[in-house]
């Protein structure tokens, strides 16, 4: 294999145990372990990590090693209040160049959603998140605006990664459909006012649900 093949295989290999919840937040990930499993050298590994690193999936301490996330209630925040502002902005400026063939877009990527949880694909779903979220910037016309969501979007997916119990939570009780039904009903109705309205609860939601819970006696 070629070294940018092994910098893949290593990387989907730690990313898709982190998303399968086999290497949990706090735990260490050696280089040992990992050039065992797939019998290549460190290099590549390395490599590998300081991507996911990239990713906010892994934490890398110099003489330590490399550790799965554990992002701060605070980092979930500023994360979750900044996409507030600016995707509610998106929004505005979408309904002023929406088209029909838009609303049917939008209403096929909510189908495509509903797949992926009736298929527990978490990597389809957070795809499909990605570009339900992105659309309106991507009809803003404002190329700025929509990499800064779509790299918020990243930063989300690996607290989606770390904390969503996206393999355990029942259809029905998927909080996500509902709430991105109402961005979309509202999408269709041109009513900005709404839209931006179910796109700040949707956010807020989702924040309330990846952060941590604390004791009641606490």
């Amino acid at each position: 294999m070629t070294k940018q093949r092994n910098e893949e295989l290593a990387y989907e290999k730690v990313k898709r145990a982190i998303m399968l919840k086999k290497l949990n937040p706090d735990q260490r990930v050696t280089e040992d372990w990992l050039s065992q499993e797939l019998k290549m050298s460190r290099t590549p590994i390395r490599s590998a990590f300081k991507r996911l690193e990239n990713e906010g999936l892994l934490t890398l301490i110099p003489h330590r090693g490399a550790f799965v996330c554990n992002p701060s209630d605070k980092e979930l925040q500023d994360v979750f209040h900044l996409r507030v502002v600016i995707e509610r902005y998106a929004a505005q400026l979408a309904i002023e160049n929406m088209t029909e063939d838009d609303v049917v877009h939008m209403e096929m990527l909510l189908k495509q959603e509903l797949e992926a949880y009736e298929s527990k694909d978490f990597e389809a779903f957070l795809q499909i998140n990605c570009l339900i979220h992105s659309y309106p910037a991507k009809l803003s016309n404002n190329k700025f605006l929509l990499q800064e969501i779509e790299r918020l979007n990243q930063w989300s997916d690996c607290y989606l990664i770390l904390k969503d119990e996206f393999y355990t939570i029942p259809i029905e009780d998927a909080k996500s459909i509902p709430e991105h039904n109402e961005i979309v009903e509202a999408f269709r109705k041109r009513d900005v006012d709404k839209m931006c309205d179910a796109i700040e609860a949707h956010l807020l939601s989702t924040l309330d649900d990846l952060s941590e819970r604390k004791s009641l006696f606490s």
